[in-house]
């Protein structure tokens, strides 16, 4: 993200925010530890690795074939739970900022139309202690959830994902970069190693992780309301 600014009534007292602007153009997300129940009612989530630590991020999969994000329409971000860090691009925490916030103006949840006002007159909305509040507690969580995927990288419970999409057209279109947790690998740990998962509450998520991926369908129905060619087939592997 660019345009990053120290948040002041001189400049932004007009702005508003809307959650449900968020997103249209992403194909994932990060998520925090907390969230992973709520997305993978609706979502795939997944493992991909940062370009510049190679440690495994937890996410979840918006998109499939076009650079889009299947659940935004009419520029609304249309799923039954909208995961925090895309409602939260517009900001970041700073010292020098009202209400110890900085803003992109340019990011879809902020403007001037709809949603709700970051200031009354010159003095910061009820609304920018909530947001600094819910950026330090995303922080936290996504600081958690990887804590949590590196104590399964440390255990090697970790595999390439493959997803292939075969479209009306013919053609067949890979997913790359996606990792998901290793089912096979989890079974054959000794069982001091699974209760010791256990008592680290990693267990539970794990199998959120891999039964998340049964909503790769859900992503082609809303593929194919919206794209064409429409995929008839997805593979994964």
């Amino acid at each position: 993200m660019t345009g990053i600014v120290p948040l002041d009534a001189r400049h932004h007292a007009a702005l508003r925010f809307d959650p449900a602007a968020a997103g249209a153009d992403r194909r994932f997300v990060r998520l925090g530890l907390s969230e992973i129940a709520f997305a993978a009612a609706e979502m795939p989530l997944c493992l991909a690795k940062d370009a510049q630590t190679g440690r495994f991020n937890l996410i979840a999969l918006l998109g499939l074939v076009e650079p889009a994000n299947l659940f935004a329409a009419d520029g609304r971000f249309r799923a039954t739970y909208i995961p925090r860090a895309a409602m939260l691009t517009g900001f970041r925490l700073h010292d020098g900022g009202a209400a110890g916030l900085a803003i992109d103006p340019a990011d879809p949840t902020i403007g001037r139309d709809t949603g709700d006002a970051l200031f009354v007159g010159d003095a910061p909305a009820p609304l920018l202690a909530r947001l600094h509040d819910a950026l330090r507690r995303l922080i936290a969580d996504v600081a958690a959830a990887q804590v949590l995927v590196d104590l399964y990288a440390d255990r090697q419970l970790i595999r390439p994902l493959s997803v292939r999409l075969h479209l009306a057209d013919g053609r067949d279109h890979d997913l790359a970069g996606l990792y998901t947790i290793d089912d096979a690998a989890l079974r054959d740990l000794p069982d001091a190693a699974v209760v010791a998962l256990h008592r680290a509450d990693a267990l539970a998520p794990a199998a959120i992780l891999s039964a998340s991926l049964a909503q790769v369908e859900r992503l082609r129905q809303l593929h194919d309301s919206r794209f064409a060619p429409a995929i008839v087939a997805c593979m994964l592997g």
